[in-house]
């Protein structure tokens, strides 16, 4: 099952606007990450995607509005690729699909050029960069918590807090992933990649596991 994106977002344009508003997104997105933010007006959107500036303001009343739905649609694709983990499959193996696909996604992901662009405009407008985490790291991590207080509640796992316990699962796992990935060189071999996540799985379980009281192992 598939969460709806947590974080408020702008209002969006009526879904019989359709293709017209779906053009408007794409020109948007392009002159976005080949330009910049800052760089691209409201006039080059409108001339790119065909369409009159009065049509452009009836969906989007501003350029900020209209980058904001670019980043909830982001996130809602990264939501679509990240399914929740699925308790009945078992502890182990739901943490570790989901720690797979995770990971894959800082591999395979195409939106690092649009990542790059909120970065590089969250200083002047860090609204946008408080929106696309909201929407997307922390709505993951919120989803992960959720899961996890699941399995805590089960008895699987013992921590004291499901956003921070959440949090910390997602660094063991991914590592330098990010930062390899942003840097171009995130040319890994699937061999290693598992290496990595079966290391910080191992790491997670052995901080998380409940003890039993009279063996001191983990359950």
């Amino acid at each position: 099952m598939i969460e709806t994106i947590e974080a408020p977002g702008p209002p969006r344009p009526p879904a019989a606007a359709g293709r017209k508003v779906e053009t408007v997104a794409r020109a948007a997105r392009a002159l976005f990450l080949d330009q910049g933010f800052s760089a691209t007006s409201m006039d080059a959107i409108a001339k790119a995607a065909g369409v009159s500036k009065a049509t452009l303001y009836a969906y989007f009343p501003n350029k900020e509005a209209l980058f904001a739905s670019l980043i909830i649609a982001e996130c809602e694709d990264l939501a679509r690729e990240l399914p929740v983990p699925d308790l009945s499959e078992g502890l182990y193996p739901a943490l570790q699909k989901f720690a797979r696909q995770y990971v894959r996604i800082f591999i395979d992901r195409k939106d690092v050029v649009f990542v790059r662009t909120i970065a590089n405009e969250s200083g002047r407008f860090p609204e946008l960069g408080r929106l696309f985490y909201e929407s997307g790291p922390l709505a993951t991590i919120r989803r992960l918590a959720r899961f996890l207080d699941d399995a805590r509640a089960r008895g699987l796992l013992e921590f004291d807090d499901s956003i921070m316990t959440a949090t910390h699962f997602l660094s063991l796992i991914r590592g330098e992933r990010p930062l390899l990935t942003v840097l171009g060189i995130a040319d890994a071999t699937e061999e290693a990649l598992d290496l990595e996540i079966e290391a910080g799985l191992a790491l997670f379980l052995k901080a998380c596991r409940p003890v039993n009281p009279t063996t001191g192992s983990a359950v």
